[in-house]
């Protein structure tokens, strides 16, 4: 798939400008720069009331909108430029963009005791952790959405005389399977919610129509079919490089309507087993998400590190990948009753996550001995330490899931002799100095930072 030039959004204005160009290429600078800034806000604020109310009103106010201004041009570029060819990318940008645009509008809130906008982060951040059956709704219905959209092109390629009989039979299916996901979906919301009748969408369509014994077999039969071939089709838009949202939301559907089929036919033939196979069984529909996320994120990262070879970002959409995959299974088998696969998975999820965190600390050390090459030493500093920090906890992480007693202690120890020196002996005496010294502190911050900038933009 080719991509596309990016849209001129302000986002990209702002990231090509000569100040974005500085902030990209010195990510680890600004990262320090700023929280060492805000240690010497922090130590000023506590011996100065008159400085305390300046940072309150003024500097603190500022910066909250300055995040949230950003973080708003980024969400915006990601819905124009990366999710109509780079979803898993978008979402992630989305996701960062909202969550700093919300996050930024909190700190305007708390420093000028504004309500309502004092919780514009973590109130939604709340609601989300405790909505998480209605999210998974949401995603059900999407797939729902997604099966209708496939019935409705194969009843147009039927009208044009394309494999009549075939299409007929696939887009029948398809429009019976994006119903049952669709209102599994909102059901799923219902009850996360409380909603009458709502919170019986499916659950009542499926008494209704077992009534009849006749009906409701031949009824699930149908949902039945309709699932094999939409995950037939998730399978075949994932080998081709299809859209991830459509392959992700396909696979949804598809189990929503497998489980509603196979509970509404055992409930017309009288099984007891098929009792409330997907009305009660709502972890089944999150191990598929969490899977075709992890499917998703493996097959976005592997296409990358094929075109661009092994770097930071791509090896952790692989640590993502090696993670949700096991991860999303063991649920699977959680919920089905075999808990020796599920202790077995989540082992295995340890290990993947273990694994991916080894070819991240990998990337991320490659990654900085081209930036000493270059000359960038604070770059370099920062990769060389996030390395060390990533190939111990791969190595912990790896033990853990193994259950190798040996490679526990070889991360321990790793981080022992490098990061807790380095936090022990440079970070907290350096913002303790900062903290009980923050005229001088920030004095020595800004003419390192900008020294360090003259001197490698010395040409400009």
């Amino acid at each position: 798939m080719k991509i596309q030039p990016p849209v001129n959004t302000p986002y990209q204005q702002l990231k090509h400008s000569k100040v974005g160009k500085i902030v990209r290429e010195n990510k680890v600078l600004t990262g320090v720069a700023a929280t060492a800034g805000t240690v010497v806000m922090a130590g000023a604020s506590v011996q100065s009331e008159a400085f305390a109310k300046v940072a309150q009103y003024g500097i603190a106010p500022a910066a909250g909108l300055g995040l949230a201004a950003v973080s708003a041009l980024a969400a915006h570029d990601a819905v124009v430029n990366d999710l109509p060819e780079r979803p898993f990318k978008g979402t992630a940008k989305l996701a960062a963009g909202a969550a700093g645009t919300l996050g930024g509008l909190e700190i305007v809130g708390h420093s000028l005791n504004i309500p309502v906008l004092d919780q514009a982060f973590s109130t939604p951040l709340r609601k989300l952790a405790e909505n998480g059956q209605g999210l998974l709704g949401v995603a059900v219905a999407g797939g729902g959405v997604a099966a209708g959209k496939f019935a409705v092109q194969r009843f147009q390629a039927a009208a044009q005389g394309e494999s009549r009989a075939r299409n007929l039979s696939l887009g029948l299916a398809s429009g019976v399977t994006s119903a049952a996901a669709t209102l599994g979906g909102v059901e799923l919301i219902g009850r996360n919610f409380q909603i009458p009748v709502v919170d019986q969408a499916l659950t009542g369509t499926v008494k209704a129509l077992a009534a009849g014994g006749v009906g409701s077999v031949a009824a699930g039969a149908l949902l039945v079919g309709g699932a094999v071939q939409l995950a037939g089709e998730a399978a075949h838009n994932f080998k081709k490089g299809g859209n991830d949202f459509v392959t992700l939301a396909e696979g949804m559907g598809a189990v929503t309507a497998g489980l509603g089929g196979l509970q509404l036919a055992g409930h017309g033939l009288g099984l007891k087993a098929t009792e409330g196979l997907l009305t009660e069984h709502g972890p089944l529909m999150l191990a598929t998400a969490l899977t075709g996320t992890g499917a998703s994120a493996l097959k976005s990262s592997a296409q990358n590190i094929q075109k661009s070879g092994v770097r930071p970002l791509n090896s952790l959409g692989l640590t993502a990948a090696a993670g949700l995959i096991p991860g999303g299974l063991a649920v699977a088998a959680d919920a089905v009753g075999m808990q020796a696969a599920s202790r077995f998975l989540g082992d295995a999820t340890l290990t993947g996550l273990g694994l991916g965190m080894g070819v991240t600390s990998y990337a991320m050390g490659r990654s900085a001995v081209d930036s000493a090459r270059r000359g960038d030493l604070m770059n370099a500093a920062g990769q060389g330490l996030a390395s060390a920090t990533l190939g111990a906890g791969g190595l912990f992480t790896v033990g853990a899931g193994a259950h190798i007693p040996g490679l526990e202690t070889a991360g321990r120890k790793v981080l022992q002799s490098t990061i807790e020196p380095f936090l022990d002996h440079v970070v907290v005496p350096s913002a303790r100095f900062l903290f009980n010294n923050p005229l001088a502190g920030g004095a020595c911050l800004a003419l390192g930072v900008g020294g360090y900038l003259a001197a490698r933009y010395s040409t400009w």
